[in-house]
């Protein structure tokens, strides 16, 4: 009987102290969840003749996981477009309207359980193009008034990349000039 007891005691205590310990460790999904962590991104926009590159401009970002937060860039100039306006009397007067012109990106990020880096990115890139006149695609664009054409590009994505890794999201020919465009991300982690 004092060896039941004794038994029952031990059990007891052993049940009592795994209670405790319970109440005191967070839940297993709160252990498993990563805290913030900062990263720095790299996006390279390339523009290729070919297989030759004409043009390559880099971005670097810092984007930090956690919380919903975002990195947002903003870089532009605003172009003056000329605007021919005809009086009621026939005089032509000369005025300018402004076009926004350059990058805006949008990045958010989102740190995964095996060590990987979820990246919500969206890009969006205009610029003036003056058409070379030699190239047959130009001729009929340009023809009739000389000026310059606005370009636009915008993609929306997700990657998923590790510390140190290159990943191309985006590979696109310009249905007018014939230029490839690719968009290549590089991530780093910032200790």
């Amino acid at each position: 009987m004092k060896r039941d007891s004794r038994i029952m005691t031990a059990a007891l205590v052993l049940l009592t102290t795994i209670a405790v310990a319970a109440q005191d460790s967070p839940p297993a999904s709160a252990q498993s969840k990563p805290g913030p962590v900062s990263l720095k991104l790299s996006l390279v926009f390339s523009r290729y003749q070919g297989e030759k590159k004409i043009g390559s401009v880099p971005h670097t970002l810092w984007v930090t996981t956690g919380d919903n937060t975002r990195t947002s860039l903003r870089l532009g100039t605003q172009i003056p477009v000329p605007t021919t306006v005809v009086g009621k009397d026939g005089e032509k007067t000369q005025s300018y309207s402004y076009r926004d012109v350059g990058t805006n990106i949008d990045c958010s990020a989102t740190s995964l359980l095996d060590g990987s880096f979820r990246l919500g990115i969206t890009i969006t890139d205009s610029s003036v193009y003056y058409p070379d006149q030699s190239e047959p695609t130009a001729r009929p664009m340009t023809a009739t008034t000389g000026a310059p054409a606005f370009r636009n590009f915008n993609s929306t994505f997700t990657m998923v990349l590790k510390d140190g890794q290159t990943g191309q999201s985006t590979s696109v020919t310009d249905p007018i000039s014939g230029q490839v465009i690719k968009l290549d991300a590089t991530l780093n982690v910032q200790k």
